[in-house]
């Protein structure tokens, strides 16, 4: 029977090789040029004899010249076809890696209480170590299979037609020539450079799943999707260069190699006097057995580069075969028009010891426009109540009512519609200002409409004095703004949107109360609306209307803020 984990092994890079289709046509194009490497790898054994036959005394002085440019061809066709070979096994490795780096960023993103907040490691672990390691293992592993496999068998059939008595002596060359397994590390400052990219798109990637709520709130999943995407090919194609300069070294290095020892055999054989063996046999089976060194060394090792691509892919797809729905969309659903902001939580409370999260029983109302600061000292438990009026929780018991209408009868896209969530350190696209004003739902909105927002929230003092006012694109990381400017403009992100709900999440960064300018922003966009303010901060508190402590519940304790302080 065969070895059940190789079987496993098999299945899992059976899935990934089709994970988004079959690939028969680049699948056929390997074997066809893995082939002609091997064909042309065990035609040089043979006219290595023959050279080396007519260099000597009475040879054949005119097959002489003719001879050399065959082998030159015949190298030449090995180093076309196997550079043929690697160029089709990484398009296609790269699209696949690609689609999957993507699908585990819309896994993470549609899934915001339970994985915004993920450590960095954690992200490199998904996004990098483990895509690396099966990017580079199943690289390998498609060598081995595609040209290597071929090779070795055309070598050992021309030895054998040869003379098999003698193989033991290839054997023992071939042990000898695995020693140079060590010359071909990558280059170390190169690699501590791709590591350094790699940490800071996992810092990236770490603080967009934060906001996620913002994001899933605001429709902006497309953006962020395609932003991240970018990203990841950046770095795909840097590695993309380490992999072919380390393909390319150990190719020549290999044909280096055989080269030299070949030079090496024929000066011993010039030596000998006795042979069972002509000059031509014994040329053409050393040089077979110096062609077998790397083929076979990688042919040894891939139960081991299964092993590696199996613990790969099984945390890729342990985390792509979860069960991910945020929200299930209520086909039942009532429409509601842009809500006054009127909340009611009837009944309502909410357990998760796995989480360690919970709420006690209790009843409220916020009316229209109230301005509700959370002041419990657990972050979590604001930020659950938050989850609970957006949708990204159900409550245990009870309900939630937003203007009379129990928000999980109501279509989850118009909830969305109605609530904003700001976070102050979320990171803005590179695209133009007005792109990133016009954020995801909200992406074909009017120009007038952008410019009226970006107005109101103050960020048209510093858009006008850019290159191209509102069409001006923003670099990597924000670069051309400051804090409080990039503040603004997620201020005109929400006063675009209008909703009847804020909710301003300082859980994690805080807002620049300092600057004049982003504080009459906040204002504006308050005003008039149901607010649940996330903060600690004295400035930030000073806009709430009154404090709400939901460590007690019981006694709904809703008290005003002077008697707080």
């Amino acid at each position: 029977m065969p070895d059940k984990r190789l079987v496993i092994q098999i299945e899992l890079l059976k899935r990934f090789l089709t994970w988004n289709g079959s690939h028969w046509t680049s699948f056929i194009i390997i074997i066809v040029v893995g082939g002609l490497a091997a064909i042309s790898a065990s035609l040089i054994p043979l006219i290595a004899g023959q050279l080396f036959t007519q260099i000597l005394p009475g040879g054949n002085r005119q097959l002489l010249q003719s001879l050399p440019l065959i082998l030159v061809v015949l190298l030449l066709v090995i180093v076309i076809a196997s550079w043929s070979g690697y160029y089709v096994i990484h398009r296609l490795l790269d699209g696949l890696i690609l689609d999957i780096r993507v699908e585990i960023f819309k896994k993470l993103l549609i899934l915001p209480p339970a994985c915004s907040d993920l450590p960095a490691n954690t992200i490199s672990l998904y996004f990098f170590k483990s895509i690396e390691k099966l990017y580079r293992n199943a690289i390998s592993l498609g060598i081995c299979l595609y040209r290597d496999s071929l090779i070795v068998v055309g070598l050992f059939s021309i030895m054998i037609w040869l003379n098999p008595d003698i193989s033991f002596l290839i054997l023992t060359v071939l042990a000898a020539a695995l020693l140079i397994r060590q010359i071909f590390y990558a280059n170390t400052y190169q690699r501590s450079m791709l590591d350094q990219e790699q940490h800071e798109v996992s810092r990236v990637i770490s603080k967009t799943l934060r906001h996620s709520r913002v994001i899933f709130l605001d429709k902006g999943y497309k953006q962020e999707v395609e932003r991240i995407r970018n990203m990841f090919r950046q770095l795909q194609l840097t590695l993309l260069r380490q992999i072919y300069q380390t393909g390319l070294l150990e190719l020549l290095a290999s044909i280096f190699l055989a080269g030299i020892l070949t030079g090496i055999l024929y000066y011993f054989l010039q030596q000998l006097v006795l042979s069972q063996l002509t000059v031509e046999d014994a040329v053409a089976f050393f040089t077979a057995g110096l062609m077998l060194v790397f083929p076979l060394k990688r042919l040894s090792h891939i139960n081991l580069l299964l092993q590696q691509c199996n613990e790969a892919l099984h945390v890729i797809f342990s985390l792509l075969d979860q069960n991910s729905e945020m929200v299930v969309e209520n086909t039942l659903a009532v429409r509601v028009e842009r809500a006054k902001g009127k909340l009611r939580l009837e009944s309502v409370s909410y357990k998760d010891y796995q989480e360690k999260s919970w709420l006690p029983y209790f009843n409220l109302e916020i009316a229209p426009g109230k301005k509700i600061a959370l002041i419990n000292h657990d972050v979590r438990i604001n930020k659950l109540f938050a989850d609970l009026v957006c949708g990204f929780e159900q409550p245990s018991t009870g309900r939630i009512l937003l203007d009379d209408k129990d928000i999980s009868r109501i279509s989850h896209a118009e909830l969305c519609g109605n609530i904003a969530w700001i976070t102050p350190d979320e990171d803005l696209l590179t695209d133009t200002i007005a792109a990133n004003i016009a954020y995801g739902s909200l992406r074909c909105s009017k120009e007038i409409a952008i410019t009226t927002a970006a107005h109101a929230s103050q960020a048209m003092e510093f858009i006008c004095k850019l290159p191209h006012g509102l069409q001006t694109k923003l670099k990597r990381c924000n670069d051309v703004l400051s804090d409080d400017q990039r503040q603004r403009i997620l201020i005109a992100r929400a006063l675009l949107k209008d909703p009847g709900i804020i909710i301003l999440d300082e859980s994690i960064a805080c807002f620049d109360t300092d600057n004049p300018f982003l504080m009459r922003a906040l204002c504006v966009l308050l005003s008039n609306r149901t607010v649940l303010i996330l903060s600690a901060r004295p400035a930030i508190l000073d806009l709430a209307d009154q404090l709400l402590d939901l460590g007690n519940l019981d006694a709904l304790s809703m008290i005003s803020q002077t008697s707080v302080r």
